[in-house]
């Protein structure tokens, strides 16, 4: 009678354990996916944020295809730049310090890739 009240005892903790890890999985997988689609979001949000400012910039300078992709890059670029700078750990000084050197980046880089008239009309559109 001991020993089976020992084993019942046994095997109780042993559901316990299992349950706690079924627990601590569900809750991980439930975290995850939850951080995957807020990824997939912010993404999603970049995108369209990138694909509105290309045409913006397309139908302004009338840029040729070349023209179009490097900007896009540098577009995609500097937005990932910038979602990682807003996810740190940094005070909102900081913060809008990296933004505002990697938008001044942005705009050189942009400048870059453009011809003469181009760029006379991008830096009259910035001001």
């Amino acid at each position: 009678m001991i020993l089976k009240s020992l084993k019942f005892m046994l095997n109780k903790r042993k559901m316990k354990r299992i349950k706690t890890l079924l627990l601590f999985l569900t809750i991980s997988t439930m975290s995850l996916s939850q951080t995957t689609q807020s990824s997939q979001i912010e993404t999603n949000n970049t995108s369209i944020i990138v694909a509105e400012e290309i045409q913006e910039l397309t139908a302004l300078l009338d840029l040729n295809e070349d023209q179009v992709f490097e900007i896009t890059n540098i577009l995609n670029g500097i937005s990932q730049k910038n979602i990682q700078v807003s996810s740190m750990n940094l005070i909102q000084e900081d913060k809008d310090e990296i933004l505002e050197r990697n938008n001044n980046a942005k705009t050189n880089m942009i400048i870059g890739q453009l011809n003469e008239a181009q760029k006379a009309i991008y830096l009259d559109s910035l001001n």
